[in-house]
């Protein structure tokens, strides 16, 4: 079976998309077999980092039309295989829950080493329980402000979303689940949760810390400028563990590029077309990935 890859981001333009391609060629330059997937499906652009323009063929023909993952299955020039998402189709971003799970189950049966699966930014149920049931979560970021709040809201939703699903199943945890659901009463801290939820069973905690344990995070600073912003790792770790009690693996960082931009523009896949130094970014990350997901 396939290793799910979560790629996400707390929001927009911060270079998940381009971050999700590049490891995806520079896993493919390794020999592994990899499935890149654009799941966000409602507003799909990630064809463009490989090279591909859109073809009309999808996530939205695996879902309605009835047509097999394989059929919608194109092969880019850079050898990574690509299912696109849908970004013109109304109602596409707001799937039910037998379609998600019909998607995150055909891609782990997939005969791909790896599904590189970039998901849309923002909170929305969809994306983060796409994150949630992946086999390796991955926060992209940049160092502005906005990008570092955005990222530990993003991570506090879907935490927060993992263990309402597991106290959900008792009646007797109604309420925190309420609370959990809205903003207004929420936990500040995961120790919140696991205070009051031990007062009406203490086996209930013994499964949040077995959660928390498990769910760890891999992070990728994008786009830096400066050696100094290195320490946003550092910041951001002691951040969650403080309010989330979970664990953040630096995964690395990619450098700024004013190129970039070019490259989408033309379809010219950015990790074939740099040379080594710009592409060791991405096989330094790959390598740390690859290696955490058989660990």
């Amino acid at each position: 079976m396939a290793k799910i890859v979560s790629i996400a981001s707390g929001k927009g333009g911060v270079g998940k998309s381009f971050f999700a391609a590049n490891i995806a060629m520079s896993m493919v330059s390794k020999g592994y077999r990899v499935l890149l997937v654009d799941g966000d499906l409602g507003g799909a652009n990630l064809h463009n980092f490989v090279g591909l323009r859109a073809s009309g063929r999808g996530l939205y023909n695996f879902l309605r039309d009835k047509t097999s993952l394989a059929d919608v299955i194109l092969e880019s020039s850079v050898g990574v295989h690509f299912i696109g998402g849908s970004g013109d189709v109304l109602g596409m971003a707001h799937i039910n829950n037998f379609e998600k799970l019909k998607i995150l189950n055909q891609l782990k049966r997939t005969d791909y080493e790896y599904v590189i699966l970039d998901l849309g930014a923002g909170t929305s149920y969809n994306m983060v329980d796409f994150f949630n049931f992946s086999d390796k979560r991955v926060l992209v970021m940049t160092s502005e402000p906005t990008s570092i709040e955005n990222s530990y809201g993003f991570l506090k939703v879907a935490l927060y979303r993992k263990i309402e699903r597991l106290l959900i199943k008792d009646k007797r945890m109604e309420d925190i689940c309420k609370k959990l659901r809205s903003r207004s009463m929420n936990y500040p801290k995961v120790a919140d949760i696991i205070e009051e939820a031990d007062g009406i069973d203490s086996k209930a905690t013994d499964d949040i810390r077995k959660i928390l344990k498990n769910y760890n995070v891999g992070l990728v600073l994008n786009m830096l400028k400066f050696k100094k912003e290195l320490n946003i790792f550092f910041g951001f770790e002691k951040v969650t563990e403080k309010y989330l009690s979970i664990a953040i693996e630096k995964l690395g960082f990619v450098p700024y590029d004013i190129k970039v931009s070019d490259y989408v523009k033309n379809l010219n896949p950015y990790y074939s077309a740099v040379g080594k130094e710009q592409k060791l970014y991405f096989d330094e990350i790959r390598d740390i990935l690859v290696s955490s997901m058989r660990g």
